[in-house]
């Protein structure tokens, strides 16, 4: 658990960034990158420690943009963008613009079937307030809805050092930092949303214990840095402690996998599409190299950065299409695997996976981009 103040004010940024990000364009965030980059490289001496603490955030971040926004300097695509569900989300309702899109479509699908479970528990420890809202769960991930809120004294600024156990066994759920996307316009609140991977190999906890603390704002204090720039004090909370039970509906879906073992050529390389796992919660892409290729460590590399998804088409049996947002991914032993949101309460009668055709062409227009995007029918 992280308790060294700097590291503590280091996370907060971190999670203002993905607050503000949603404001961003690409080219913005290139150019704060850049400008992050070049003033960090004049400011090294003397400076060692801090030096590496604002590298891992920055590592954490840009490992974050690579999943979610693409690498910088790509052909353009623009994020994948929603119709705006029929429903009302009754007293979810400020969640809704909380994910810029990339899980709305999970979350709408589960409030259109009653998948989602009103929690309305809250904790308080003195200036700072904290209420789990709902939470979904399934066999890979618990999505946990909140609202986090301080007093007219000092302005919210982030969640840190989150832990959620299984509150019967003391089993580790997920430690580590928040997962979710903050938002909100009133500067003493909050809405969020944390989602934790699991193993389906396990049961689903009966009931579960989140651990955290708030961060604020300071208002009227500042710090100086070894340069003379003003820099924000923080003031952190106590460890905080919020247990609920999950209800037992959300044990009752199975993971559906489906075998497509499909082989395609992308970039000269031959790549296979193994399977696809589909819950209520997540879709997941199954990538292999192709078992008859002899691949050293770097070409493996270079073949993470040539299979890009962008989205999968979701179509249902009356012809409504929905567009299915990348949300994550990583490397495996023998491949790779994508996280997308998920429609599979709507049992979408076929899916199409979305990728770019040609990994190292430049484009200037979305359009042209369109025509060279590979299709492949996952079922």
């Amino acid at each position: 658990m992280t308790t060294n103040p700097e590291e503590k004010a280091l996370l907060a940024d971190a999670y203002q960034v993905k607050r503000e990000k949603q404001h961003w364009n690409p080219a913005d965030t290139t150019a704060a990158i850049q400008r992050g980059l070049a003033k960090a490289r004049t400011k090294r001496s003397g400076r060692t420690f801090r030096v590496k603490w604002i590298t891992a955030v920055l590592v954490t971040v840009l490992a974050a943009g690579w999943f979610l926004m693409g690498p910088l300097g790509n052909y353009g695509q623009q994020p994948a963008t929603y119709t705006e569900p029929v429903i009302h989300w009754g007293v979810l309702e400020p969640f809704r613009d909380i994910s810029t899109d990339m899980e709305k479509a999970t979350i709408t699908s589960a409030l259109n079937h009653g998948y989602v479970q009103h929690v309305d528990r809250t904790v308080t420890s003195g200036i700072y307030q904290f209420t789990v809202n709902a939470v979904l769960a399934d066999e890979n991930r618990i999505t946990v809805l909140y609202t986090a809120r301080t007093d007219a004294s000092q302005e919210i600024y982030s969640i840190v050092n989150t832990k959620m156990t299984d509150a019967r066994t003391g089993y580790v759920l997920d430690n580590g930092n928040i997962g979710g996307v903050h938002f909100s316009k009133d500067k003493h609140t909050i809405y969020g949303r944390n989602t934790i991977e699991r193993s389906r190999n396990k049961p689903l906890p009966e009931q579960v214990n989140l651990q955290f603390q708030l961060s604020s704002v300071v208002p009227d204090v500042v710090n100086y840095a070894d340069n003379g720039e003003k820099e924000r004090k923080y003031k952190f909370s106590k460890k905080m402690n919020l247990s609920f039970p999950l209800d037992p509906k959300f044990s009752i879906p199975k993971t559906e996998v489906i075998n497509v073992n499909r082989t395609f050529t992308l970039g000269g390389y031959e790549v296979l599409l193994s399977e696809v796992e589909m819950s209520p919660l997540v879709t997941r892409v199954k990538f292999v190299h192709a078992p008859d290729q002899e691949m050293d460590y770097k070409t493996k590399l270079s073949l993470n950065e040539i299979v890009r998804p962008i989205e999968i088409i979701s179509i249902s049996r009356n012809g409504k299409q929905t567009k299915l947002s990348m949300v994550g991914g990583s490397g495996t032993e023998d491949g790779m695997m994508y996280s997308f949101s998920s429609n599979l309460l709507d049992n979408p009668e076929s899916m199409i996976l979305i990728l770019r055709g040609k990994p190292d062409k430049v484009y200037d227009d979305l359009q042209e981009a369109k025509k060279d995007e590979l299709k492949i029918k996952i079922k």
